[in-house]
């Protein structure tokens, strides 16, 4: 198994595609982090997931925080050390998205989606890379989006933090190359999860929907051994949907 020994963490696991990266993570033998903002959370629960993994024959630990807390998502992160003794993979994973004209958004909504998608994702890899260096190895998979490599209208908050994400991915991995870790992204397209309103794009190239186990198979990828010559990249798992040219319809009447 590729990752015996190894200790994972996946923020937003309780759930959709954070639930399908932890548990692949443990059936290769990584112990796993799982983390969701509170227990009991509608539509997941970070302690059914790591329950999952341990019946499943793996080792998993909760961790209930919002990872746009700059304590909380500190805390996550010695939580996994103080447990496991060490941090190799993170998973930048938590998200959340709101549908509608950019003129709608009250601003805790604009603030919530950038500090949830970007601002969280930051602290992670601030919080992290003190151990990782250390010990000079690290995996850091940021979940970017489709959405963050062909901007959407409706999601625009949304997409433009989807950006950012890349962006760090990008400009992090020379930052820590010295160290051997290595940052990368992973860009979903529409996949049937509750944040996505329980459908999927089943019109792209390949004419197929696309699943959190395509997702996790990405992810898995570049957090392995088998990526470590790969680093500040991304890998979109859209099923060529970015390629397509999008049709802009009136959002919202003046």
């Amino acid at each position: 198994m590729r990752f015996n020994g190894k200790v994972a963490i996946v923020t937003g696991s309780g759930q959709g595609i954070g639930k399908s990266i932890a548990l692949a993570l443990a059936a290769e033998g990584a112990k796993v982090v799982t983390n969701n903002r509170k227990e009991g959370q509608k539509g997941g629960d970070a302690a059914m997931a790591a329950a999952e993994i341990k019946a499943a024959g793996g080792e998993a630990v909760p961790f209930f925080g919002s990872i746009s807390d700059y304590n909380e998502s500190k805390k996550l992160i010695e939580t996994a050390v103080n447990k496991y003794g060490r941090i190799d993979i993170l998973v930048n994973n938590a998200a959340t998205m709101l549908r509608g004209p950019l003129i709608n958004y009250t601003e805790a909504q604009i603030r919530e989606i950038v500090d949830i998608n970007l601002i969280g994702c930051i602290f992670f890899c601030q919080h992290a890379i003190p151990y990782m260096a250390k010990q000079k190895y690290g995996k850091i998979v940021n979940i970017s989006s489709g959405a963050g490599l062909q901007a959407e209208p409706g999601i625009t908050v949304y997409s433009a933090t989807k950006y950012g994400v890349i962006g760090l991915t990008e400009a992090l991995a020379p930052e820590l190359g010295y160290y051997n870790i290595n940052v990368n992204a992973v860009c979903p397209g529409s996949i049937a999860t509750r944040m996505g309103e329980g459908g999927s794009d089943i019109n792209n190239v390949l004419h197929r929907e696309i699943t959190g186990k395509d997702v996790a198979a990405a992810v898995l990828f570049l957090a392995s051994d088998d990526a470590q010559s790969i680093t500040s990249t991304w890998i979109p798992v859209t099923s060529g949907t970015e390629k397509r040219v999008l049709s802009y319809k009136p959002l919202f009447v003046v």
